[in-house]
């Protein structure tokens, strides 16, 4: 039976694991014993923990950065983004398998957008605020919330409306055209000096990223508070904006995901149903059609399930669309 799978000029891997399968199916005493054993051929799926990534990015316009904004989401496994100064075409590109939630700002420059991964469970705080959204999140090891705010320098904020928002595992952060000389500016200002003491009334903590955030000067206004311990923040060198992207990651905090994935041979599995045609032909002549029918639909699934292989998992998030691949190629 194997010299024909030899004459279709299968590979020798292909032949090697055609080979193995028959041998078993050759060897079993009966149609339900080698089924039995089929149906058991399987690996212990784990779970792992895949910790936070937030990114935080002032795309200057995400009429024209969309797609860059896009393209590293995926690329830094985030499954929540902030997204500030967005402007008026705000809705002019979604982002696939997230939800978006959006806020306008004081003018048609401004506004902010929190995008979370489908995976995750996202619950809208109601607050009439321009250039601010709260969001809390489920789906994670811990419920978290997120407050993201674009602050303009020609927007008035009290800051106490949010004192009451802060709650434990907080992450507070956009950007807030504030500087101090401890939050890696070259000199504090007003707004800096008012903001820091507020975030120490609230015990929030100032999580530092690894350069200044803006391309323009030395100052560093895009900010990340929290009252999450264990909290870390990069600043990514990518994208046009005239800001850099703020990548925040907690290992303490995370969510659940299957560590591996199945891909089934079908080449094997349409060479296996090819060599016992003849057989299941024949029992068909030889009982009837109900116990055929329901050994047969057995005997496929068991056959799947001897064809597939568990590869690990690298990453938990989809694959971006083709239609978007092509466009961040041109």
């Amino acid at each position: 039976m194997i010299q024909r799978v030899v004459d279709w000029g299968f590979s020798p891997k292909v032949i090697k694991n055609v080979k193995e399968i028959i041998n078993e199916w050759f060897s079993g005493s009966t149609l339900n014993g080698v089924l039995n054993v089929w149906e058991r051929s399987t690996v212990t799926i784990e779970n792992q923990q895949i910790p936070l990534h937030v990114l935080s990015y002032n795309v200057h316009g995400w009429g024209t950065r969309a797609l860059e904004a896009i393209d590293l989401i995926f690329k830094t496994d985030s499954s929540i983004c902030v997204f500030t100064e967005v402007g008026e075409l705000w809705n002019s590109f979604t982002i696939p398998h997230f939800n978006i939630f959006y806020q306008k700002g004081t003018n048609d420059d401004g506004g902010v957008i929190v995008a979370i991964g489908k995976h995750l469970k996202a619950t809208r705080i109601d607050i009439n605020i321009e250039n601010t959204i709260i969001i809390d999140i489920e789906g994670l090891s811990e419920q978290i919330r997120i407050i993201a705010i674009y602050w303009p320098n020609c927007q008035k904020r009290n800051l106490d409306d949010l004192k009451t928002f802060i709650v434990e595992r907080t992450i507070f952060t956009g950007d807030f055209n504030a500087t101090r000389e401890e939050w890696n500016s070259p000199a504090s200002d007003t707004r800096g000096n008012q903001l820091k003491k507020w975030i120490e009334e609230n015990n929030l903590v100032f999580i530092p990223g690894t350069k200044n955030s803006s391309k323009r000067s030395k100052r560093h206004i895009d900010l990340i508070f929290t009252n999450i311990d264990e909290v870390k923040a990069e600043t990514l060198s990518f994208g046009t904006s005239d800001h850099w992207p703020m990548l925040i990651k907690t290992e303490q905090i995370g969510f659940q995901t299957v560590g591996q994935f199945p891909i089934v041979n079908w080449t094997i599995y349409e060479i296996m149903l090819s060599l016992v045609q003849e057989y299941w032909i024949k029992e068909l002549d030889d009982q009837n059609v109900d116990n055929w029918y329901h050994n047969y639909t057995r005997f496929l699934a068991a056959l799947k399930n001897r064809s597939t292989q568990w590869k690990s998992r690298d990453k938990y998030r989809p694959s971006l669309p083709p239609y978007i691949v092509e466009m961040l190629k041109k």
